[in-house]
């Protein structure tokens, strides 16, 4: 997605005691609620999500739930009266005890940790289990809104100050069932991932939508001004406070934005690219396996959900088209300057979508690492962005971000990237 925010967040995390060390009954949909806060900025937010803990045959299991979107943990583990729960693809946990209830758990606090390098991202959370009494956050029922966000919208971003984001102007498309409603806001790096939260009854139709996904926390709150334009703030992570105005949009957006952000100095040149592979082996464009085919680039890294959410569309392009000529290289950017660290991480995402093509370590997402390994490309902006190469490895296409399944697109980008491939392939 967007270049990810260089931010450490540090919370104070209590310290929970329990004399009890026998397992409880945790399997529920909790209603977690996640505390963004960074050392000496005054802002800070609550990111309202659902937490599921099941128990099946082999042991429990979880996952994170935005709406209708899942993402399942790595791994569940209750052990000496804590909960710890896995993200190996982004290197982090969700650790938590009980601080409600004996036999089954009500109340859980805890803290979700995300290695970043050499420093963390720390998040403090509690979840309830909820009672008929007290239905869960999302997906709550209230009487009918008086108003419709069901549409395509184009938002307008601006700073405290009023000055315009960087990003100024994204594309979104929600869905509404009553009060409960879920979308995305797509800028051209790439969509927030599925939002979900509540359109309230009220005369002023508040909407209240968030995400956490183990690498955002998002949180949108607005009103509707009228019924085609709503005002309000977007919490893009502590800090980082963002004032918005949508309006109905009449028309979808093509992906022409996308494919004119990043280009290349000279067109007519092959493109250079390396990268190091799991063995330790440089790999560059004079490689065997690339000469006289189509290549398709993949400027991607392991903490990317947009990435994740293009990784197996990749690979079924790979499967359907490698036979005919179609070669396809992840170049992947991490954050450590740790290579055995980063290559552990790719090797998690290559077996999460089972990635039959090469995937190399290319360099960290410090600044200046792209215009440094890959000189050739001017105005570099978003993860993942995707090169096509025709069979003389000129630089054909490029397209920054991806339009992952929260934008209602998938299947639109999918056949996109598909003639592209086909056009260069059926070239003489």
């Amino acid at each position: 997605m967007q270049k990810l925010l260089a931010l450490a967040f540090v919370v104070s995390f209590p310290f929970f005691t329990s004399a009890q060390s026998a397992p409880v009954e945790l399997a529920c949909r909790w209603s977690a609620q996640l505390t963004a806060a960074l050392p000496g900025v005054s802002e800070s937010y609550q990111v309202p999500f659902d937490l599921l803990i099941e128990q099946a045959p082999t042991g429990l299991r979880a996952a994170l739930l935005n709406g209708s979107d899942r993402i399942d943990f790595s791994s569940a583990v209750q052990r000496d009266g804590e909960i710890t729960l896995r993200l190996d693809q982004y290197d982090a946990a969700l650790t938590a005890r009980c601080v409600e209830g004996k036999r089954i758990c009500t109340a859980i606090e805890g803290e979700y940790v995300r290695q970043r390098g050499a420093s963390s991202t720390h998040y403090a959370v509690s979840a309830r289990c909820p009672t008929p009494s007290t239905p869960p956050t999302q997906g709550s029922e209230t009487s009918a809104p008086l108003f419709s966000i069901a549409a395509d919208w184009q938002f307008s971003f601006t700073d405290p100050s009023g000055k315009a984001h960087s990003e100024s102007s994204a594309p979104a498309h929600f869905t509404q069932d009553a009060s409960h409603v879920e979308g995305t806001v797509a800028p051209i790096s790439g969509d927030y991932g599925m939002l979900s939260g509540t359109l309230e009854a009220g005369r002023d139709g508040r909407v209240d939508l968030s995400r956490f996904d183990g690498i955002h926390a998002l949180r949108l709150e607005g009103h509707f001004v009228s019924p085609d334009r709503i005002e309000g703030v977007f919490h893009a992570a502590p800090g980082h406070l963002l004032n918005f105005v949508a309006v109905r949009s009449s028309t979808l957006q093509g992906f022409d934005e996308a494919e004119h952000l990043t280009s290349v100095e000279n067109p007519s040149e092959p493109f250079r690219f390396y990268g190091v592979n799991a063995a330790g082996a440089t790999v560059t464009q004079d490689d065997a396996a690339f000469r006289g085919k189509v290549v398709l680039i993949d400027i991607f890294g392991s903490w990317c959900p947009n990435c994740h959410d293009e990784a197996g569309v990749l690979q079924w392009l790979y499967a359907k088209y490698h036979e005919r000529g179609l070669e396809i290289v992840g170049l992947g950017y991490e954050y450590a300057g740790d290579s055995a660290r980063s290559q552990r991480l790719i090797g998690i995402y290559r077996r999460k979508y089972s990635i039959g093509f090469p995937l190399l370590l290319a360099g960290t997402t410090d600044s200046g690492q792209i215009a440094k390994t890959l000189p050739q490309l001017r105005n570099f902006g978003a993860y993942p962005t995707t090169i096509f190469l025709d069979r003389h490895g000129r630089v054909r296409l490029i397209h920054a971000g991806f339009s992952g399944p929260a934008t209602g697109r998938l299947e639109e980008i999918k056949q996109h990237f598909e003639q592209t491939i086909v056009k260069l392939l059926d070239e003489r």
